[in-house]
C-alpha cells in the first residue's frame, strides 16, 4: 500500500528588512545584502501574489525595474528569469546579482526616484501547517487537488523544489516513489507557473490524473 501523501499550506508574516532601492546601484546593493529570505519573497512567493492579481510581471524586481525604472531591457530579463531552475536560494540570488550587474556596467546614468517609488526590500517568516488532506491513490489526489487552497498548490509545487534542494517537487517525488507513476510525476513536474497561473495548473494537473486514471 501506498504511503499517502499529506498536503501542507504557509502562511507568512512580512516585514521590512532594512534595504531600499532608489536606482540600479541600490538595487544592486540590496541584492548583495538582504536576508534570504528576501529574495525568496520578491522572487518566489511573487508567483503566489500574482495568482491574486492581474499583473503581468514574474517578480518583484522585474515589476519595480521596468514600471518605474523604466529599464525595458533588463526589465525583460528579470522578467523571463525562472527561478525554479535554480534548488538553492543563493544560487538564484547570484544569478540576479549577475544579470542586473552586467546591466549597470553598461550604464552611464542612472535614474533615481523619489522615497515613494523606491522598492523595500521585503522579508517573509513562514509557518508550515498539515491541512488535514491527504491521498493514498490517484482517486484520492484527484478530490484532493480540487479542494486544497492556492497556497497549498504554491507549497508543493513551487516551495517544495527549494525544501528538497532537488529539481521536482514533492508532489511529482511521491507520484514517482510511492505510485510507480513515473509519467504522470514528469508531466506534473514540468508544469510552470510562468505559463500558468495556481488555477490553471490546477486544472492541468486534474486534466493528468484524470488521464492517467483512464
Amino acid at each position: 500500500m501506498a504511503k499517502p501523501f499529506h498536503f501542507f499550506t504557509e502562511q507568512g508574516i512580512v516585514y521590512y528588512s532594512g534595504y531600499k532601492a532608489d536606482n540600479l546601484r541600490s538595487l544592486l546593493t540590496g541584492l548583495r545584502g538582504v536576508p534570504s529570505s528576501s529574495i525568496f519573497y520578491h522572487l518566489y512567493h511573487s508567483l503566489l501574489r500574482r495568482h491574486f492579481t492581474t499583473t503581468d510581471y514574474m517578480n518583484d524586481f522585474a515589476q519595480w525595474v521596468w514600471g518605474v525604472l523604466w529599464q525595458k531591457t533588463l526589465g525583460e530579463k528579470l522578467a523571463s528569469f525562472d527561478p525554479l531552475e535554480f534548488t538553492r536560494l543563493r544560487d538564484a540570488r547570484a544569478r540576479l546579482i549577475e544579470i542586473v550587474d552586467d546591466y549597470v556596467g553598461e550604464t552611464e546614468y542612472f535614474l533615481r526616484v523619489s522615497e515613494e517609488q523606491a522598492f523595500y526590500f521585503l522579508c517573509i517568516k513562514s509557518f508550515v501547517y498539515p491541512t488535514g488532506v491527504s491521498a493514498a491513490s490517484l482517486p484520492e489526489l484527484m478530490q484532493a487537488i480540487q479542494i486544497i487552497s492556492p497556497h497549498s498548490l504554491f507549497y508543493h509545487l513551487i516551495e517544495s523544489r527549494l525544501r528538497l534542494r532537488e529539481p521536482s517537487n514533492d508532489l511529482s517525488d511521491w507520484l514517482k516513489t510511492e505510485l510507480d507513476m513515473p509519467d504522470l510525476a514528469a508531466t506534473i513536474n514540468v508544469l510552470s507557473p510562468y505559463e500558468y497561473n495556481l488555477e490553471e495548473l490546477r486544472n492541468k494537473i486534474m486534466a493528468a490524473i484524470q488521464d492517467a486514471i483512464k
